[in-house]
């Protein structure tokens, strides 16, 4: 099995480490990450319809993060999850102040953490606002509805237009 590559399979693994934490706020990252990564694996064995024993040399002494993903996708989705992880107070503060009268605890689950990773990657790497939108609203469509991809794109976007009008 080939490794993906591709940030938005970046992005989805992201989301889904980030929703774990959510819903466990007593692990760590590191055991959010490893956990992740090994449930990825299983899954993708199964799919497959192999088993750890089925594995060439290569693979078995890889870890499951590196048989999933290139390296450059797996740094790149660890830096989004531990990044947003450390700094989720201060994300969870920005975001409030964006949501007008509508506090972090009301959002549904995907909803807060979508808004967490688009203002972590948004301010913290770099990327293209107009891209960072984009992947969210996906984000938000894909794992919750519509309606939730609408709020984000709101949300996310009212956030960029203040933070450009801040200098």
């Amino acid at each position: 099995m080939e490794p993906v590559n591709g940030r938005r399979y970046g992005r989805e693994w992201a989301l889904q480490m980030l929703v774990q934490a959510d819903l466990n706020p007593f692990a760590t990252a590191e055991m959010i990450l490893k956990h992740f990564w090994e449930q990825q694996w299983s899954f993708r064995q199964e799919e497959a319809g192999k088993a750890d024993d089925d594995m060439d040399e290569v693979e078995r002494v890889l870890e499951p993060a590196r048989r999933l993903a290139t390296p450059e996708l797996t740094e790149f989705t660890e830096k989004l999850v531990r990044g947003t992880l450390a700094d989720v107070e201060a994300l969870d503060k920005d975001i409030a102040a964006t949501c007008d009268h509508w506090s972090i605890d009301r959002l549904g689950v995907i909803e807060r953490c979508v808004l967490r990773l688009g203002v972590y990657e948004m301010t913290q790497l770099g990327t293209p606002v107009p891209v960072v939108i984009n992947e969210c609203v996906e984000l938000a469509k894909y794992f919750s509805n519509a309606e939730a991809g609408a709020y984000v794109n709101g949300v996310l976007d009212r956030y960029a237009k203040n933070r450009r009008a801040r200098g």
